[in-house]
């Protein structure tokens, strides 16, 4: 069946949306089609960069749900410091205090101390992130925090038992507790007694990481409000560009377009000329990829366009030198800075002659622009305001 292709209608869109709507059987079905896709590709138009291929919704994928967070997500460096510090300052004190005493610490002791330390403040740390993870939302913090003490110092005298069996039989810490008149009259005294260390050592480390994280959080959400103000005025800067494009634009372009029909009436060639300049500065004047920003040489392009477009009517006479520093073409610069200026000195048609010296001393960017033109008053105050401004 062969179809006839509408204007502005890529060749291969037909075939497309033929194919991916099923109406290769009548005319009238297919064109439903086409009109429907059609309406479609307008409708994104304004989301983003138009197509000629029609666009349907089997082109769009699923939104992707978001994964729930790990019970130990965020675990890092910070607590690994507050874990380590924690087993290296305990031992440190109680050796201070014993040696401010007299009394003599063997160092059994010291080994068996920074070993159960270093367990529970790995079980209060791990405690504490698990339940801001999974009950963050769903519980106030004083019961959230009492229920990590709980299960740290439960996990904490669990792992005490293995310690006693990895560190304190190995090293004699029983005898040597048994020669000083402290060792403990069950197993089940010596486990309550590692309980209510480990229950005491919990609460502090499991406030003290809920306290870490709320301070983590608050940096986190400043953090983004302060991205967020930034976009913010990102986008009203780009909107007073935009908007001084469209100040800036629509004269040249109409000024343009009818001293191209005065040329094409009079000269065939002459209008032509005029039609490649004209095209030429268009060119130069879209928007690059990078959003709002531009080169020193891409600004230099659109500069020279301009003066091109506008010489016939300021005056053959009309001559711009450009003196630009080969390092600093591809220097970052904002785009529709340089061409302001150089209108700004070109406005009033007094100027015949102006330079424009672009040069980068000590890695800082300097643009100066001269001309012959009188510029001086109210009114080139007022055109150059909203430049300074930027």
């Amino acid at each position: 069946m062969r179809q006839r292709r509408r204007s502005r209608q890529h060749p291969r869109a037909a075939e497309g949306t033929a194919r991916r709507t099923g109406c290769a059987g009548s005319r009238s079905g297919c064109a439903a089609g086409h009109r429907r896709d059609d309406r479609i590709a307008v409708a994104a138009h304004g989301r983003r960069r138009m197509s000629s291929v029609p666009i349907t919704a089997a082109a769009t994928p699923a939104a992707a749900r978001p994964a729930a967070p790990g019970p130990l997500r965020g675990f890092g460096a910070r607590q690994l410091a507050v874990i380590f510090g924690f087993a290296a300052f305990v031992p440190l004190v109680g050796y201070l205090f014993a040696a401010a005493l007299g009394e003599s610490v063997r160092f059994p002791f010291i080994v068996y101390e920074f070993a159960a330390c270093l367990v529970i403040g790995s079980s209060a740390q791990l405690s504490a992130l698990a339940a801001q993870n999974l009950w963050r939302h769903r519980m106030g913090a004083p019961w959230r925090v009492a229920l990590a003490v709980l299960i740290a110092a439960a996990g904490a005298t669990a792992l005490l038992q293995l310690v006693d069996l990895a560190v304190a039989r190995p090293l004699g810490i029983d005898q040597l507790m048994a020669q000083e008149g402290k060792a403990f009259a069950s197993t089940a005294q010596r486990i309550v007694y590692q309980m209510s260390g480990a229950l005491r050592w919990s609460l502090v480390l499991v406030v003290l990481c809920e306290l870490l994280e709320a301070n983590r959080r608050a940096q986190d959400e400043l953090h983004a409000m302060r991205m967020a103000a930034l976009a913010a005025e990102r986008d009203l800067v780009e909107g007073k560009l935009r908007a001084m494009q469209a100040r800036v634009d629509p004269d040249l372009l109409f000024d343009a377009l009818l001293e191209i029909d005065q040329c094409y009436a009079r000269d065939g060639a002459a209008g032509r000329e005029r039609l490649d300049a004209l095209i030429r500065f268009l060119r130069a004047a879209l928007p690059s990829d990078s959003g709002g920003g531009s080169s020193v040489g891409r600004e230099q392009e659109l500069v020279e366009a301009y003066v091109e477009l506008v010489r016939p009517r300021a005056g053959r006479g009309l001559v711009v030198d450009f003196a630009t520093d080969p390092a600093a073409r591809q220097v970052p610069m904002p785009a529709m800075l340089l061409l302001p200026l150089v209108r700004w000195v070109l406005a009033n048609g007094s100027a015949r002659h102006a330079r424009v010296e672009v040069s980068k001393p000590a890695g800082v960017l300097a643009v100066v622009v001269e001309s012959d033109a009188d510029v001086a008053g109210a009114s080139a105050e007022i055109a150059i305001r909203a430049l300074r401004e930027r």
